[in-house]
């Protein structure tokens, strides 16, 4: 059945609206969007920004379950079931950070706005999806052993904080000038924060 073309074209706006916010936000990082760029960059009536997403969080929400369901090569990790559970978690871990490090301020947004980003259930079954969240469970289980849910949840989140708060320390941490400190010291390379982390917090699931 054809699409009128209204409802055609309301579609073609609301996407092109939702396209320019995710290049937006690739090319100058979150703090760089405001809705009047948006709208500029979408060739669209700011009234129209306003009408499909109502606020700019609400946009902001959807741009980033955008940008998260492109990070193939993290979520990939994930799936590859030759690897054992440490390694396909650790993967995936290091080159989920990696590219959040390619947007500027992603991560505290993450962080700030989640619950916009996951503000029904609705919403949050999305992000669920997107994040391939049964896939980490199922990771942390096979390590673990552990299968109560609420502790392999309590797992999940610990890990998802311990990688974003470095990631935002290290955005917000940049010093301006050449001859400042960065007000957290120097963080060693995210991918050796990975291994330390795991070695730590998963020590005790050694054979």
């Amino acid at each position: 059945m054809e699409q009128e073309p209204e409802a055609s074209s309301d579609k073609d706006s609301k996407q092109q609206i939702l396209d320019a916010t995710v290049d937006l936000i690739r090319e100058e990082g979150v703090e760089g969007v405001t809705l009047r760029r948006i709208s500029a960059k979408a060739k669209v009536n700011l009234a129209l920004v306003n009408y499909y997403y109502r606020s700019k969080d609400n946009l902001l929400g959807e741009a980033i379950r955008t940008l998260i369901s492109k990070f193939d090569a993290a979520f990939q990790a994930l799936e590859d079931d030759s690897l054992p559970p440490k390694e396909r978690l650790k993967m995936f871990l290091k080159q989920y950070i990696g590219h959040l490090l390619q947007y500027p301020g992603l991560a505290r947004h993450m962080m700030d706005q989640s619950p916009v980003i996951m503000g029904s259930l609705h919403k949050y079954s999305q992000y669920s999806k997107t994040m391939k969240r049964q896939k980490t469970l199922n990771a942390l289980r096979e390590m673990t052993g552990e299968q109560n849910e609420e502790r392999l949840n309590m797992m999940m989140v610990q890990l998802y904080g311990a990688v974003l708060m470095p990631v935002i320390m290290y955005s917000c941490g940049q010093p301006d000038d050449e001859g400042e400190s960065a007000p957290f010291g120097h963080l060693p390379p995210f991918d050796d924060q990975v291994d330390h982390l795991f070695d730590h917090y998963f020590h005790k699931y050694e054979n």
